[in-house]
């Protein structure tokens, strides 16, 4: 019974996610004009649509980590990936978009890998092992080094940048404050004495720091591209980052860890990687203003009526 209460709140989990991001994007593209500046990020504060999917992203966040409390990630993760679909399904409509074909088959290609990937990670990992504090004094100077190179790299070459790089970055990023706060939380209900005394405080502000960067990509990605490649990318690439991080530096791999699930799971997630490359080229608003679009929301101007040419002599 728990099981299916769990599925249904992942579900409406990816609801509230996907009309969210939708939300947010269409706010963020129809202020930003391509780029976001400060001056804008302070005007989408004070806009309704930004600030009702702010609220459904906290919503949907909370349901998901309450069914996580009632089944395993095995049961719930994977349905995370329906939040694309409807993601691509309300932006579609709301832009008067024809979804491709490609567009369909990058879509399948994300939600198959994902899937394939996180159901193999959580066979083969075990989250309740010990984690040494040296493992996560590596994790917090390896998102240190993070994010002082994606912030510089913003910071010189903003202009520059397409929405690619701030899909990959906030996923990245969202990947590693995943496990430090794991790992906090992790550290609080183990303490034996005031929860606080055994929390490490550079991990918390060094995820404090990380996700206000990764909040900040998100919403430059939407001034770049489509909010269904944003959620895709960030879909995959999260989890994706978890799990490596806990494989490769937290040794949560089981004794029974074998290369062919190694394989398995490098093999699908290069197929969801390849969905979202797939999607970043060919989704049908990518498409739209490549042929020159200044607005995705609105079609080009009219050209002018030329003016009339003047009567030739003696007519």
């Amino acid at each position: 019974m728990s099981q299916w209460l769990a599925v249904a709140l992942a579900l409406l989990s990816a609801l509230c996610l996907a009309v969210g991001t939708q939300q947010q994007g269409t706010a963020v593209a129809d202020h930003a004009h391509g780029r976001l500046s400060l001056r804008t990020f302070l005007v989408l504060l004070r806009t309704p649509r930004w600030s009702l999917g702010l609220a459904l992203l906290g919503v949907g966040t909370g349901l998901n980590v309450t069914a996580l409390g009632l089944a395993t990630v095995t049961v719930v993760q994977p349905i995370g990936v329906v939040a694309l679909v409807i993601t691509t399904l309300l932006h579609a409509r709301h832009r008067r978009l024809r979804i491709n074909r490609r567009t369909w088959t990058a879509i399948a290609l994300c939600t198959a890998g994902g899937a394939v990937f996180v159901t193999c990670a959580v066979a083969v990992t075990d989250p309740a092992q010990g984690i040494s504090q040296w493992a996560e004094h590596t994790v917090v100077v390896m998102l240190v080094v993070l994010v002082s190179v994606l912030g510089v790299s913003a910071a010189m070459f903003r202009r520059s940048l397409g929405g690619t790089f701030y899909v990959v970055g906030a996923g990245i990023l969202y990947g590693f404050v995943a496990v430090l706060v794991r790992l906090t939380i992790t550290r609080i209900q183990g303490s034996t004495g005031t929860p606080l005394d055994d929390v490490n405080w550079a991990a918390v502000v060094t995820a404090l720091a990380a996700a206000v960067l990764g909040g900040w990509f998100v919403q430059t990605a939407f001034a770049a591209g489509p909010p269904d490649l944003v959620i895709a990318g960030l879909t995959v690439i999260d989890p994706m980052v978890g799990v490596l991080l806990g494989l490769l530096v937290l040794g949560e791999a089981v004794p029974g860890f074998s290369v062919t699930t190694g394989i398995l799971m490098a093999g699908a997630g290069g197929i969801a990687i390849v969905g979202v490359a797939v999607l970043s080229q060919h989704h049908p608003e990518v498409l739209q203003r490549r042929a020159g679009l200044v607005r995705p929301d609105r079609p080009l101007p009219a050209p002018r009526p030329s003016a009339p040419r003047p009567a030739a002599p003696g007519r």
